[in-house]
């Protein structure tokens, strides 16, 4: 009759006791870490065309190629 009240009361199942400290602890899974992209490549090519299809004047014509730069490296770098 104890086990059926404790069963029902969820503190045994399957015959082991689910109290806390009578029960070894559980091994915790270890996910795979994948480097997830700040930017997909078609993202990163879409950025690139309007970019390109703007107009620039003085420093920010600097700007636009350093920036046009890094994202063509980081788009052959995501390719490879």
């Amino acid at each position: 009759m104890i086990k059926r009240f404790l069963s029902n009361m969820g503190i045994i199942r399957n015959g082991k006791s689910n109290i806390k400290g009578t029960e070894e602890k559980p091994v915790p899974k270890v996910a795979k870490q994948t480097k997830k992209q700040f930017l997909s490549d078609s993202e990163i090519g879409f950025i690139v065309t309007k970019m390109r299809q703007a107009t620039y004047q003085g420093s920010e014509f600097e700007t636009f190629y350093m920036v046009i730069q890094k994202l063509q490296n980081e788009l052959e770098k995501n390719s490879k």
